[in-house]
């Protein structure tokens, strides 16, 4: 059955007195107990709308509802109060619920785009780290065959010594017309054993640099899929027991400014949505591309950490902000590329 079907069920079980409505009765008495002993000390009308305004301000209104309306000595008028505002936070909690729905379908297709891109980019470099190997054996294969040139014009000049000690002037001379060639060849191949050492370590030089661009987006790809995972949890969307507290998985941002300055501005409201789920206040400014100067000054007043893509932000903006987080020792995270993904692993280096 859907919770509505179950809800009528309820609803019309304890409409009159019956076998129900007593095991129902019985239950919320039991599970509200606390609270109806509290309610049962009160007296005067000023003290039960004192325990009702305290239980609004906690969050616990279920137990309290039940204690009043099961109370023989509430009036009436405070009774109908009670009544309307419970009423009044259902549809609080209905457009709140809406609200969260159409942030998670924008997230899901985010998390969609990152995936892929990072399947692109993965798949790139797999590709690029690949053809630098081949080619690395490739030199070091060269490397060898010269090696034994090498080798070979060494026992060359050895019989060479030989013959001058035996006086074989005639020899002597081809050999050395040989040995000229065969120099000339020599230093052609150290030359070019050079250049293939020089070819191998501008190879190995990049192929480290696109390892670290790997172990980086591999960081950003488990960051954004962690932080999606999370927000996108069914379990999220409804009340939680450890929400706002330390156990919490997801990141608790406790109301901080994080300003955003550089990067594309079509990206900025999935991250706005992914700031104010992790209960933080998004802040943004394009760099100088299109806003003064002036308002990256008053932005940066406000925010409590700045991010800045390093790929996407104009020398003056950058040097702006790094002047005003060290004068004001705020923190400034560079993160390497304008994209959620990077935004994502970024936010949860902010320390709180």
């Amino acid at each position: 059955m859907t919770d509505y079907k179950l809800h009528s069920i309820f609803v019309n079980s304890v409409s009159a007195a019956s076998d129900p409505i007593r095991y129902i009765q019985k239950f919320l008495d039991k599970k509200y107990s606390s609270q109806i002993k509290r309610y049962a000390k009160a007296r005067s009308l000023e003290e039960f709308e004192q325990l009702w305004s305290e239980a609004l301000e906690s969050g616990d209104v279920a137990g309290a509802f039940w204690a009043i309306v099961t109370n023989p000595h509430i009036d009436n008028n405070l009774l109908q109060r009670v009544t309307g505002e419970v009423h009044m936070l259902s549809h609080i909690s209905g457009a709140s619920t809406r609200n969260d729905i159409k942030v998670v379908g924008k997230l899901r297709a985010q998390k969609q785009m990152a995936n892929e891109a990072h399947s692109k980019t993965t798949s790139s470099m797999a590709a690029q780290l690949r053809q630098k190997e081949s080619d690395i054996r490739s030199l070091n294969k060269e490397i060898r065959y010269y090696k034994a040139q090498m080798k070979a014009l060494e026992i060359e000049k050895q019989k060479l010594d030989i013959i001058e000690k035996e006086g074989g002037l005639a020899q002597l001379k081809n050999l050395g017309k040989q040995l000229e060639v065969t120099a000339l060849r020599a230093q052609q191949a150290e030359q070019h054993s050079s250049g293939l050492e020089i070819k191998l370590k501008q190879f190995a030089q990049n192929n480290e640099h696109l390892q670290q661009e790997l172990v980086i987006h591999r960081a950003e790809k488990q960051a954004v899929e962690s932080t999606l995972n999370r927000l996108l949890s069914d379990h999220c969307n409804k009340s939680c027991e450890l929400s706002e507290t330390e156990e919490c998985p997801l990141r608790n941002l406790t109301g901080l400014n994080i300003l955003y300055v550089g990067g594309r501005a079509s990206q900025c409201s999935f991250f706005r949505a992914l700031v104010e789920q992790c209960h933080g206040a998004f802040l943004y400014h394009d760099g100088g591309k299109e806003e003064s100067q002036s308002k990256l000054n008053s932005l940066l007043a406000q925010a409590d950490a700045v991010l800045c893509p390093t790929d996407c932000v104009s020398h003056d903006a950058y040097y702006r902000v790094k002047r005003h987080c060290e004068s004001q020792t705020k923190q400034l995270i560079m993160i390497p590329h304008a994209s959620l993904s990077s935004f994502t692993k970024g936010l949860e280096e902010v320390m709180i």
